[in-house]
C-alpha cells in the first residue's frame, strides 16, 4: 500500500496525541487547532505501525460535514485512496440505522427535509389537541390554528427531546400533565404534540420493528431506546452493536455528544472493554443544545459514563495567529498559543446605524473585487437573525449580493408575508407579491388570523386551506380575507387586523407605523408560534420594519410594497455567477471558516451576558476567522463580551 509523503508537520501537541499509548484517550481542544488532523494522525499510525485493519476502525461524528472533514483530512495526510474508502467513517445516526437492521427491523422511510414530515406534525397537532380536550386539558393546549408556521420549530424541539432523551429519563410513573411538563423544561403543548407524533412515527406500537419513517437523529434515538429498554427485544447473541472484531473507535466533535449518542457509545464500549478509543472535542463549542449536546460528557461525565481515560489537551492555534488567539484566550480563560508569524487581527468597530454597517460591507465588497478575492470568504454571523431586516434591505439597496444560511430572507418570513398581505389588501395592491410568495402569504394570514373556520353545523371546515391556497389575488384580497375575518373564532385577532387595515387604507406612509403597532404582533404570534424566542423574533421583525419606514422616503404604502417585491425577485434570481457574502446564524457556521468575519450587535441586551450558551456562541463566531474579526457595536452600552478585544 503506497503512502504519499504527508504535507503536515504535526505540532508537539498533535504528535503526543498521535503516539499516546493509553487504551482510551480523551482530548480537550481549542477551536482552530487541528482537532480532526490529530485524530486522523492517530488512526493512521495505528494502521501503519500496529497493523490495525482500516475496515475494523469505526470513526464517528455528530454531523455529515464532520464525517466529510475526516475523509478530506485522511486524504490530505497522504493515505492511499483504497485505505480511505475502507475506513468506517460515518455519523452516529448512519451507524445506528445500519445496526437496527440486525434487530430484524424492516427499512424505515428516510425523510431528510422538514416538508417531508410536515403532514405528520400537523396530524400530531390535531391528535394532541383532541386528546387534551378529552382529558380536560384544553385550556393548557396553547396552540391555536393548524400549526403550519411552527412545524420546523416543533421538529427542533423534538430533536432536543430525543437527543437529551428527556422523557425516557423520567421516572417510570411519569404521565404527561401541565405540572409534570414543567419539571422537564418543556411546555405541555410541545410534549403533547411530541407524544402524538412519536406514536404515529412508530406505527402506534411499542416495538421498534414498526417504525414508519425516520428524520435526522431518529436512528440514534431509537437505538438508545432499544438499548435502555427494561425488556430488550434482543438477546446477547443478536445484540445490535456486536459488529465482529473492532480495532479502534474514535469520535470527533465529542462536544456535540448527547444522551442518545452517549447511550449507544457506552454500550459499544462495554461490549468491547479492551477496544482502543479516542475522543476529541471543545467544551466551548457546545452550541447544539437544541440537539441535546452537553459538555458533561467531555468533562466530569466521561469517567462516569464511559470509564477512565488519559486526558490530553490540544491548544495551539492553526487557523489564526496571536491577534485572534490572545483575545480568545482571555475570553475563554484557557491557554491559546499560536504561531507568531501567522496573520490575524481582531477589531472593534463602532457604527452608528445599520446603514453604516451596509456601507462598510459595500467597501469590503469593493476592496475584495479589486483584489480579485472571493466575497464568499466574508461572513456576517448573526446572533438574532430575526432582526436582520434592516441589514438585508440595505444590502439589497446597495447592490451587495448575499446569501442567507440558517434562516430565511426577510421577505419570506411568515410575519412579513402576513403584514405585506394585509397592507396590500388595505391599499388595493395587486402586484405586491410573486406567485410563490402570495401563496405563502395567504397561508400565513390564515394562521395568524385563526387557522380554522367553523361550519354552520359545528366543527371546522376541512376545505378552508385548499380554498385559500388556490384563491387568485383579486378574489382573496377583495372577498376571502374579509370572510376569514368575519368567521374566525379569534375575534380579538380579527379586530387587530381590521384596525391595522383601516389605518393603512389611505395609502399614506405616515399611517404605516400606527398601522403596524395596531396589529399587536406579539399577541397575534402567541397563538401560532408558541415559543417565546419565535414570538420575540416576529415582534422584532415588525420593529425593524417600523424603523425602515421611518428612515426611507417612500411615496406611499403601495410603493413600499413594490420595493419589497423587487427585492424579493432579486433574491430569487440565479446568482450562480455572482459573488455573494454570507449572512449566517452562528450555529450554521460551526465547523466552517472564513477569511473575514463580522459579528454585529455587540451591545448590552443584544449579544451579551453571562449565559453559557451565549458565551459559547460568541467563542464559536470569533474562532471562525482566519485573518480578520470585526466586532460591531453601536454607540450604546457595549456588550460584556467586548473586553476580550
Amino acid at each position: 500500500m503506497a503512502w504519499k509523503q504527508s504535507p503536515i508537520t504535526p505540532t508537539a501537541e498533535q504528535a503526543r496525541i498521535e503516539h499516546a499509548k493509553a487504551r482510551r484517550v480523551i482530548v480537550e481542544a481549542n477551536a482552530g487547532v487541528g482537532k480532526t488532523t490529530a485524530l486522523c494522525l492517530r488512526v493512521l499510525r495505528m494502521i501503519r505501525e500496529e497493523g490495525a485493519d482500516p475496515a475494523r476502525i469505526l470513526m464517528l461524528t455528530f454531523t455529515e460535514p464532520g464525517a466529510e472533514a475526516i475523509r478530506r483530512t485522511i486524504a490530505r495526510l497522504g493515505a492511499p485512496a483504497s485505505l480511505a474508502q475502507r475506513l468506517g467513517v460515518r455519523t452516529f445516526d448512519q451507524f445506528c440505522a445500519v445496526r437496527l437492521r440486525r434487530m430484524g427491523e424492516p427499512a424505515a422511510q428516510d425523510l431528510r427535509r422538514p416538508e417531508q414530515v410536515k403532514g405528520a406534525v400537523l396530524a400530531a397537532i390535531q391528535a394532541a389537541r383532541d386528546r387534551a380536550l378529552q382529558s380536560g386539558h384544553e385550556d393548557d393546549f396553547k396552540l391555536h390554528g393548524s400549526g403550519h408556521l411552527i412545524v420546523e420549530r416543533l421538529l427542533k424541539d423534538f430533536e432536543r427531546l430525543k437527543g437529551a432523551m428527556v422523557l425516557r429519563r423520567q421516572d417510570e410513573e411519569f404521565r404527561l400533565t401541565p405540572d409534570s411538563a414543567l419539571e422537564t423544561g418543556f411546555d405541555f403543548t410541545t410534549l403533547a404534540i411530541f407524544q402524538a407524533y412519536e406514536a404515529d412515527r412508530l406505527g402506534g406500537g411499542p416495538g421498534r420493528d414498526e417504525v414508519r419513517f425516520r428524520t435526522p437523529g431518529d436512528a440514534t434515538y431509537d437505538m438508545a431506546c432499544a438499548l435502555s429498554a427494561a425488556d430488550p427485544v434482543f438477546s446477547y447473541e443478536n445484540h445490535p452493536l456486536r459488529v465482529g472484531p473492532l480495532h479502534a473507535v474514535v469520535v470527533d466533535e465529542f462536544h456535540d455528544m448527547n444522551w442518545a449518542m452517549a447511550t449507544v457509545l457506552r454500550e459499544l464500549l462495554s461490549l468491547y472493554p479492551e477496544l482502543p478509543f479516542t475522543g476529541v472535542g471543545d467544551v466551548d463549542q457546545v452550541i447544539h443544545a437544541e440537539s441535546g449536546a452537553d459538555s458533561y460528557f467531555l468533562r466530569a461525565g466521561f469517567h462516569i459514563e464511559f470509564g477512565r481515560a488519559e486526558r490530553m489537551t490540544l491548544t495551539h492555534a492553526q487557523r489564526f495567529g496571536p491577534g485572534i488567539a490572545q483575545a480568545l484566550e482571555v475570553f475563554a480563560r484557557k491557554p491559546y498559543p499560536s504561531h507568531p508569524e501567522r496573520g490575524g487581527r481582531l477589531e472593534v468597530l463602532q457604527l452608528d446605524s445599520t446603514q453604516a454597517l451596509v456601507q462598510h460591507l459595500r467597501r469590503v465588497r469593493d476592496e475584495r473585487q479589486a483584489a480579485k478575492a472571493p466575497l464568499s470568504e466574508v461572513a456576517v454571523l448573526l446572533r438574532h437573525p430575526s432582526a436582520a431586516l434592516d441589514l438585508e434591505y440595505g444590502l439589497l439597496n446597495a447592490g451587495v449580493d448575499y446569501e442567507t444560511a440558517g434562516f430565511a430572507s426577510y421577505t419570506s418570513r411568515p410575519e412579513m408575508l402576513f403584514v405585506r398581505l394585509l397592507l396590500a389588501a388595505a391599499v388595493g395592491s395587486r402586484d405586491a407579491f410573486t406567485e410563490a410568495s402570495f401563496r405563502a402569504a395567504k397561508l400565513a394570514a390564515w394562521e395568524f388570523i385563526g387557522g380554522a373556520l367553523p361550519l354552520a353545523g359545528g366543527g371546522d371546515d376541512p376545505d378552508t386551506m385548499a380554498k385559500i391556497i388556490n384563491a387568485p389575488a383579486g378574489a382573496f384580497l377583495d372577498f376571502m380575507l374579509e370572510d376569514l375575518l368575519a368567521r374566525t373564532p379569534r375575534a380579538q385577532a380579527a379586530a387587530c387586523v381590521r384596525e391595522a387595515m383601516n389605518i393603512a387604507r389611505g395609502d399614506r406612509v405616515p399611517d404605516l407605523v400606527p398601522a403596524l403597532k395596531a396589529l399587536r404582533m406579539a399577541r397575534l404570534a402567541e397563538h401560532v408560534l408558541v415559543k417565546a424566542e419565535a414570538i420575540r423574533g416576529a415582534a422584532a421583525s415588525l420593529l425593524a420594519l417600523e424603523r425602515l419606514v421611518e428612515r426611507e422616503n417612500f411615496l406611499s404604502i403601495t410603493e413600499m410594497l413594490r420595493v419589497i417585491r423587487a427585492q424579493e425577485e432579486r433574491q430569487q434570481q440565479d446568482w450562480s455567477a455572482r459573488q455573494r457574502l454570507v449572512l449566517s446564524t452562528i450555529e450554521q457556521s460551526k465547523g466552517l471558516e472564513y477569511e473575514h468575519v463580522l459579528i454585529p450587535g455587540l451591545n448590552q441586551g443584544q449579544f451579551d451576558g453571562d449565559d453559557e450558551d451565549e458565551r459559547h456562541r460568541f467563542y464559536v463566531a470569533v474562532s471562525r476567522a482566519k485573518h480578520l474579526v470585526q466586532l460591531i457595536r453601536d454607540p450604546g452600552p457595549p456588550s460584556r463580551f467586548l473586553p476580550c478585544s
